[in-house]
């Protein structure tokens, strides 16, 4: 009797902890990745960092990726078949190179000159 008390009572409990109906983010998100609000924002790539390298933005926001540094740099996204990469011959000091993000996900992404996926200058963006 008490396990069929204790069955139903975890039973609501999960049950009333729903989200709402969104879907649960993919365990690669970084728990404290910056908020990045607004219908457009920046992302810097500064001499062997992005900054911030972890962030968060809403579907349908136009991220414009800028090169604040003093070298060439490129974007290059974890997923190969990706769109939105960024050659090198592009993005020099200055330049500065946009994309909107819809759909949500995790995109990791790095730059192939100063590092790899996991070190040097990777970096993560969370579509909520």
């Amino acid at each position: 009797m008490v396990t069929a008390v204790v069955t139903v009572l975890v039973t609501a409990l999960v049950a009333g902890c729903g989200s709402d109906g969104e879907e649960p983010q993919s365990s690669d998100a970084p728990p404290d990745a910056t908020l990045l609000e607004g219908d457009a924002v920046e992302v810097k790539a500064i001499d062997n960092s992005w900054q911030p390298e972890e962030f968060r933005v809403a579907g349908g926001t136009e991220i414009t990726f800028v090169n604040d540094g003093q070298n060439d740099h490129n974007l290059v996204p974890e997923d190969e078949g990706a769109d939105w990469a960024i050659d090198g011959d592009d993005f020099h000091p200055g330049d500065e190179v946009s994309f909107t993000f819809d759909d949500p996900g995790v995109y990791r992404f790095y730059c192939s000159i100063h590092g790899t996926i996991d070190a040097g200058m990777p970096g993560v963006l969370v579509v909520e």
